[in-house]
Parts: structure tokens; sequence; C-alpha cells
């Protein structure tokens, strides 16, 4: 049995984490959790009832005694401090998107984890997601060919909200480190990644900003990224401006096509009629996929017990922040190509 503690306790752990955990009793314990919000404590404590609390992940390492791992949930500004923290104390890590927002603080975790011997592992869940497991499935058994190029699309009326505010952190780029090129960028880009199969080598940027600024901080809420593989290319499309929630996409392929329908992949051909794959369960349902949290804490458990497995994860969090990194970069220069630098870590590139 391994023991955890949660730092962070909004709304993605309690209704997404909580149930994962629950989900996997015979592997994990949680034990501990540290807010700075005491209402988010309460619900801690009715969420694992005789979990012990902190106010802080530091009064926490001071206490406990006996933790495996730290699950990382705070605000993306607070993660490399967090991160840290856990892996001096000789935990591994399990760390919500993003790992870190900058490239220095990555190779600084990076090289500490490797060190000490430690699991860094960041939650990837959509890979978990139905729809994008039967995508996968299908490309892999060679349904359309050789991926040529795909198109991913993510329509949101609004950033999701956060449990402790009124205004949610993801609207300030000093805490969130960007808008939603951040929130649904990242896990985006790691679809992306997977589904071309290869290391994004350029990317061509467009981000929009609403009009209103307060304290002259504006978080981006309108991108459209193109990228550029090898042998592949990609859209990467993503609103806060929409009308409606949805998710839909489409894979090209030398043989035929998937089409992303938000729960159900269709299957195209030519000269075959068209088979649909209902997943039941939509990309745009909710913002927490306690459904998806538990395959991955089963991937998770095997980074922590066979270290000769890690390595694909990192990999895919290093590929997310070249991406946000070089996307930026192309905006500021007006939309311009930017090569994206090679990745340090080198591991095998899954499909989504």
């Amino acid at each position: 049995m391994l023991k955890g503690a949660i730092v962070g306790f909004g709304q993605v752990v309690e209704n997404g984490h909580v149930p994962a955990f629950r989900a996997r009793l015979e592997y994990f314990e949680i034990t501990a959790a540290a807010d700075s919000t005491p209402q988010r404590l309460t619900a801690a404590q009715k969420a694992f009832p005789g979990i012990r609390t902190y106010g802080s992940f530091a009064a926490l390492l001071e206490k406990e005694r006996g933790l495996d791992f730290a699950v990382i949930a705070t605000p993306p500004v607070f993660h490399k401090a967090d991160i840290m923290l856990a892996l001096n104390r000789g935990l591994h890590v399990l760390s919500e998107k993003p790992l870190v927002l900058s490239l220095a603080d990555f190779a600084e975790i990076r090289d500490l984890a490797r060190e000490k011997n430690l699991c860094v592992f960041t939650v990837h869940n959509w890979k978990k997601a139905p729809p994008m497991l039967k995508v996968s499935e299908l490309i892999e058994n060679g349904s359309i060919g050789k991926v040529q190029h795909f198109e991913l699309h993510v329509l949101r009326e609004k950033p999701a909200a956060s449990a402790a505010a009124v205004k949610s952190w993801r609207q300030d780029p000093a805490v969130s480190g960007g808008g939603i090129m951040v929130d649904h960028g990242w896990h985006n880009f790691y679809l992306a990644c997977g589904l071309a199969g290869e290391i994004p080598s350029a990317v061509t940027a467009e981000l929009g900003f609403p009009p209103e600024a307060e304290g002259g901080l504006r978080a981006e809420d309108l991108a459209a990224c193109w990228l550029k593989f090898p042998g592949v290319t990609g859209l990467v499309y993503m609103t806060w401006r929409s009308m409606c929630r949805k998710n839909f996409g489409v894979v090209y392929g030398s043989g035929g096509l998937l089409e992303i329908r938000d729960s159900d992949i269709v299957l195209e051909k030519k000269g075959e009629p068209p088979r649909i794959f209902a997943t039941g369960e939509k990309l745009s349902a909710g913002s927490a996929h306690p459904t998806w949290m538990a395959p991955l804490l089963d991937d998770f458990l095997g980074e922590l017990r066979d270290p000769g497995k890690r390595g694909g994860n990192l990999l895919e969090a290093e590929l997310c922040l070249l991406l946000l990194s070089s996307a930026f970069k192309s905006h500021s220069a007006g939309g311009q190509t930017v090569s994206v630098p090679a990745p340090s870590c080198a591991a095998e590139l899954k499909t989504a």
C-alpha cells in the first residue's frame, strides 16, 4: 500500500482524483492533505474520513512520516516549489498539468528526480478518455494507414470555475502562466504529439485576448496553433468564446480518416460505408473526468514500481512545455513560424 498526500484540494481533486483513488484502494491510501483554505480542508476530511489536514505543504511535511508520494494540485505558479519540496523529502510526484511553467524549472525537476531515483508523473488523463482510446486503437491497428494530418478543436463558453474564488485563477496569468493555452493547450499538445507519433519541429500561433484587462494582465482566451512534425501537420484550435461546449476533430491518414464527434468516432475508408464507434462519453463533459483518472493511476503505479518504465510521461510534459513556449514566442513575433527545440528527454512516443 502506497501512502500519499494531496497538496491543493480544489474541484478537480474533489471530483476527479478522489473517486479515482477510491477505485484503487488496494494500491493507494491518501493519509494527509494541505490547502490554504479551511473550507477545502473540510472537503478533504469528508472525502477521506480520518485524513490529517494542514494549512501548508511545509507544515504537512514537518508532521507526516511514511509518505510515498505527493499529489500536486495547486495553481501552476506553485508547482515548481511544491514538487521540489516533495522530491527533496524523497517522495514520488503526481502533478496536475502544467507540470511547470518554464524549461529551466523543468530541467531542475528532471535532474533532481533522476538523482533521487524518483518518479515525476503529470496528469495526462485525456489520453484515457474513451474517444481518444478508440482513436489510438484505430491508428495503431492500421485502420487509416499512416497519419498525415489532424485537427483538434476545443470550444468552451468560459474557463472552468475555481472552488475557492469567484473568478477562476485560470484567468490570471500571474497564477496560471497563461490562459486557454495553458489550461487546454497542455492537454491538446500531448494528444497532438501522440496522434502524430513524432517529435514536433515547428509551430505557428495566433492568440486572442479579451478586451478588459485587470491590472494590465490578460489571459489569452483564443488560440490557433499550426503544428509541424517531420511527416505530419496539425491544427489545435481552442476558445473560451464559443456559443457552445464541444470537442471535435479529424485525423487524416493515407488509407482513411477518423472523425472525432465528441463522444463518437467515425471511421471512413474509400469504397466502404462509414463505421461509427459510440464510446458513450463526451470529451466535453465536465472538467474533472473521474473515469479517466483511475486508469491513469495505473500508469503512475507502473512507473512507481518499475523505474524502467519511466520516461514517456516526462517526455510528453517536456514536449507540451516546448510547444507552449514556442507558441507564445510565435505570437509575440507576429505569427511567425518558430522552430521547436529538441527535447532533452528520450523515450518512445505513444499515440493518443
